[in-house]
């Protein structure tokens, strides 16, 4: 093993180094966030922007260095270039098809509802999302017209059983998915909700407001994000698997 160490070279043995930092930088994106060192969007930046940007610069210089090594046959660590080489573009692929594919054909919206006319409002969270967070105040027909095109599976879920009962399912529903209740009011069948993504736990907030019909109940949901432009796809989704949970439980 020392002698292999020896007769490899000093710029492989660099790059390796550089390597398991920008592996640990990038790592730490996410348990950053959980320790308090940094806010989620910075802990996404990290991760991402910064795995990108060094994962160019990773792959960069194993290129240059792999071109040292195969003009100089006394130089070893070849096969260790191809994966510094590897890494570095693995690192630097996911936001890399983001920018060229324009969003991965993903929508840059992060507010999804099931009612585009008269979209849920928040109350109770209002001030929980602090100064800093997207707009609450809803984007329109041009919203509408986006979410429609990317997620036409989004809309109201209508139930024959009675307000009261599907308001106490809902909240029952919202709890078994892990969403953290606030403002429940039985009398106006609504609630609201936030929801933490595990890695960067990343807050998404939720209203869901249940309405009396001729043949039921309906219920109406709003999932926005509190920050970044595109919650890609996160909000449709949950909406989506709190109806499917909410029609599949007894």
């Amino acid at each position: 093993m020392i002698v292999d160490q020896q007769k490899t070279f000093i710029g492989v043995r660099i790059l390796l180094g550089l390597t398991l930092l920008l592996l640990l930088l990038v790592f730490m994106g996410g348990p950053g966030v959980h320790l308090g060192i940094w806010a989620p969007i910075d802990g996404f930046r990290l991760s991402f922007v910064g795995g990108y940007m060094g994962g160019l610069l990773l792959a960069g210089l194993s290129m240059v260095v792999m071109i040292i090594v195969a003009m100089d046959k006394k130089k070893k660590g070849m096969g260790k270039l191809i994966l510094t080489l590897c890494i570095g573009l693995s690192l630097a692929a996911p936001l890399g098809y983001l920018r060229l594919s324009g969003g991965g054909g993903i929508p840059m919206i992060h507010d999804i509802t099931t009612d585009t006319i008269r979209p849920p409002e928040f109350i109770v969270l209002v001030e929980k999302r602090g100064e800093d967070a997207n707009s609450l105040v809803y984007g329109g027909e041009e919203l509408a017209a986006k979410q429609a095109a990317a997620y036409p599976d989004v809309k109201p879920l209508m139930v024959p059983d009675e307000p009261e009962a599907v308001f106490n399912k809902a909240l029952e529903t919202a709890r078994r998915l892990g969403w953290e209740i606030a403002g429940a009011n039985s009398k106006t069948k609504r609630f609201e909700a936030t929801d933490y993504s595990f890695w960067f736990k990343f807050a998404d907030d939720i209203v869901v407001i249940v309405k009396p019909t001729e043949t039921g109940s309906r219920i109406d949901l709003r999932s926005i994000s509190r920050a970044g432009r595109s919650d890609f796809g996160v909000n449709a989704a949950r909406i989506l698997r709190f109806q499917d949970n909410f029609v599949t439980t007894p």
